[in-house]
């Protein structure tokens, strides 16, 4: 009995001294400065649990952060994907990156990040509870991706905003506010983290493989095209980067001192965690040959300043080397302390060492996820990333949709959920998905459906006999022909061969345009990609009466396009983030030319393309004038006041985007490094009656003026500075100003966004 009551005292002193011991750590202390709890923690790790915290940032299930159980820390969950949803979990399916960016609507961007944030973390708290773990359960957002789209045959293309540095830039700072939530709040909702640093532009595997691919670029590419919408993200704030597979000028990304430590932390001053994407580590060695052994790989990622590995398997996880290497004296125990501690403050912000009760996001409950008001965002977001390329003689929108008798809805992308989502999505929940056939055949009378493609957007299998005696056969007053790619063409590792439609596609729209009669049949073209097409043939025929582009929209697409197109429909369109060539020789090289210089992108390209950056058409019509700037001279280093009015002149209420481009002409002509232009500003202005007149006001801040000049930095220097309203090709509007003075020095690196 004695024993027994002493076995009892025992057990019960353990349990209240476990208590008390996890209570009264300095780390769980919520009185105390974040750096201090962060010391306290990192202060009671070892060497060896050190290496464990960073080696798994999440690859597969199990590959999670391991427990401390002597204290009381839980696994952690890093890989967490949130481009735009909870991606491969049930969650409510946002239009794709690119569509995002086709709003030019940067509040909504933000509402679109916030709204994945909450659900993310609704499915974290049901997670938790339930004690699992493993990728895509934790906080940590492997997102934004800010890479910049400069050849339409890149995969990943579709993650990107565009081509654009500042475009870029500004949806980054907006995505990741609305990821992470208020900067004054003491809790962070979800972190971000911004990928693939850098110059991760494709190819995937063609016509090499980006494991191994090595960039050679300028000095000037990269600071002026490259760098900037990573610095961006830097300045919102963003917890953590990916640094990318490639190598840059012979360097591995994530073993790229220059790129992680001079670059990143000392330039940008970032002050959050490095992760390396998955398996890059082992690719310093086994692709790259940058290192002799996987030992030296984990070395040397550690040193350039990688804190987290993502690896897809015990066995090419790099980090778990660095035990072996810290034995032999390889690895400095202060290097492992630094490289900890981002990742231990990041956890710290999360909410992870407080007690539950005082962060109000471990309210969220699961009902947030497909509720109506997420759902209705997705549907306007969509409804506002439509472009409309083509509406000859106003055919849209269809105001009787009875006129026409039959309708026929043809293509592999007029029903095709899976494709229409694009890459990197929620899972597909068909109970609230909607297709053009979903939800544009109930406005006809009478409506048929021929897929044409029997093997979906692949377009393989192709019967062109069947196809034009169908038509023949069958008399149609109008054809919604919708065309595309979707990840079985377009996505993460699988590059496009070439701009075409996919395999017989192209055939399947030349046949329909020489068997219909165009007295008796219109046709609407729907595009559903992540990239442009080659479709100058149906730009220039006047037997297709209009074409929108309608990107990957994913669930809302069918319910938003009814509300764009039938009835007195909804002028909300969007605008393209990236030039649309007319065809694929119009680029001045393949994936691997990273000379900008030579013609990518509209700040460099001066071959007339078939829609440029920017373009997009509407249901009414605006007139700009009045334009006035606060001053005709300024002196380098000032910021410049733009005003001017805009009208709708047309007869619907209206959505319009407004583009403010800069061309700067230097005096000192032997500079010649400068793009054709830039764009500085843009909005989008909602729901503009008609006659109604808006003044737009805008500030160009001092380094949207810089140009790079080798071996001094982004300098202001004596120019003229011509600005563009409306589009830099045909403007509504334009103006200079001209720079006088000395030099002005901005720094070494730039954002060209800020708010």
């Amino acid at each position: 009995m004695a024993s027994l009551f002493l076995l009892l005292l025992i057990v019960g002193l353990l349990t209240e001294c476990k208590g008390i011991h996890n209570d009264l750590f300095p780390f769980r202390n919520v009185s105390l400065d974040w750096p201090v709890r962060v010391d306290d923690l990192v202060s009671r790790l070892t060497v060896h649990e050190i290496i464990d915290q960073m080696a798994y940032a999440g690859g597969w299930d199990a590959g999670v952060t391991p427990p401390i159980p002597r204290l009381n820390i839980l696994p952690y969950s890093w890989g967490t994907e949130c481009l735009r949803g909870d991606v491969s979990e049930n969650s409510t399916g946002f239009p794709q990156a690119i569509s995002l960016a086709s709003t030019w609507n940067k509040e909504l961007v933000k509402a679109v990040a916030n709204a994945t944030a909450y659900e993310v973390h609704a499915h974290y708290n049901l997670f938790t509870k339930e004690g699992l773990y493993g990728v895509h359960r934790g906080l940590s957002c492997f997102s934004p991706v800010v890479n910049i789209m400069r050849h339409p045959l890149w995969g990943r293309n579709q993650e990107t905003y565009g081509e654009c540095p500042y475009l870029s830039g500004m949806f980054a700072i907006y995505f990741v506010h609305g990821l992470q939530g208020p900067s004054s709040a003491r809790y962070l909702n979800t972190n971000a983290g911004c990928k693939h640093f850098d110059t991760h532009n494709g190819p995937e595997n063609i016509p090499v493989s980006r494991f191994s691919f090595d960039v050679k670029l300028s000095e000037f590419d990269w600071r002026s095209t490259f760098l900037p919408a990573f610095h961006a993200c830097v300045n919102a704030g963003s917890y953590g980067i990916m640094c990318s597979y490639n190598s840059i000028n012979g360097v591995p990304s994530c073993a790229n001192n220059r790129l992680l430590a001079d670059i990143l932390r000392k330039e940008m001053n970032f002050t959050g965690y490095v992760v390396a994407d998955d398996d890059a580590l082992i690719c310093i060695n086994s692709e790259h040959h940058y290192v002799d052994t996987n030992e030296e790989a984990a070395i040397v990622a550690l040193q350039a300043g990688v804190n987290l590995e993502l690896a897809d398997s015990p066995g090419a996880t790099m980090f778990e080397l660095l035990h072996q290497a810290y034995n032999e004296g390889k690895v400095n125990n202060q290097t492992l302390i630094e490289r900890v501690k981002p990742l231990m403050y990041t956890r710290m912000r999360l909410g992870e060492f407080d007690p539950r009760e005082m962060n109000d996001y471990n309210k969220i409950p699961m009902d947030v996820i497909q509720c109506e008001s997420h759902r209705n965002l997705a549907r306007q977001t969509a409804l506002q990333s439509f472009v409309l390329l083509k509406n000859q003689d106003n055919f849209l929108p269809i105001r009787y949709p009875q006129k026409f008798q039959n309708v026929l809805f043809l293509g592999p992308m007029s029903n095709n959920p899976m494709q229409q989502y694009g890459d990197y999505s929620p899972i597909i929940d068909p109970y609230y998905v909607t297709t053009p056939l979903s939800s544009l055949q109930d406005s006809f009378l009478n409506t048929s459906y021929n897929e044409a493609c029997l093997d979906g957007t692949k377009c393989l299998k192709y019967n062109q006999t069947d196809i034009i005696n169908y038509l023949k056969i069958n008399s149609f007053d109008l054809i919604i022909l919708s065309l595309g790619t979707g990840p079985d063409i377009e996505c993460e590792g699988n590059d496009r061969v070439s701009m075409n439609l996919p395999n017989n596609q192209s055939q399947l729209l030349e046949d329909v345009l020489n068997t219909i009669n165009v007295e008796k049949t219109k046709i609407l073209l729907l595009t559903i990609s992540g990239t442009p097409l080659d479709i100058q043939l149906a730009q220039q025929s006047n037997k297709i009466q209009a074409i929108v582009h309608v990107g990957f929209a994913a669930q809302e697409l069918g319910e938003a396009l009814k509300m764009a197109l039938i009835g007195d429909g909804i002028s909300k369109f969007g605008r393209l983030p990236f030039t649309w060539p007319k065809k694929l020789s119009d680029i001045p090289g393949d994936l691997t030319r990273y000379d900008m210089t030579s013609g990518f992108t509209y700040r460099y390209s001066k071959i007339e393309p078939l829609y440029p950056f920017g373009y997009g058409l509407s249901y009414s019509n605006f007139s700009y004038n009045d334009l006035k700037f606060n001053a005709t001279n300024i002196i380098a280093g000032d910021s410049l006041k733009i005003s001017f009015n805009i009208k709708n002149i047309g007869e619907r209420i209206s959505d319009e985007v407004v583009q403010i481009y800069l061309t700067i002409h230097l005096k000192n002509t032997s500079l010649t490094n400068v793009s054709r232009a830039q764009l500085v500003d843009f909005d989008r202005l909602s729901d503009i009656e008609p006659l109604e007149t808006i003044m737009y006001q805008a500030i160009i801040k001092p380094q949207q003026m810089a140009v790079y000049i080798d071996g001094k930095g982004f300098m202001i220097v004596p120019a003229t500075l011509e600005f563009q309203i409306g589009s830099f090709i045909q403007p509504y509007l334009s103006g200079n100003i001209i720079i006088d003075g000395p030099d002005y020095y901005i720094g070494q690196y730039i954002s060209y966004a800020s708010i």
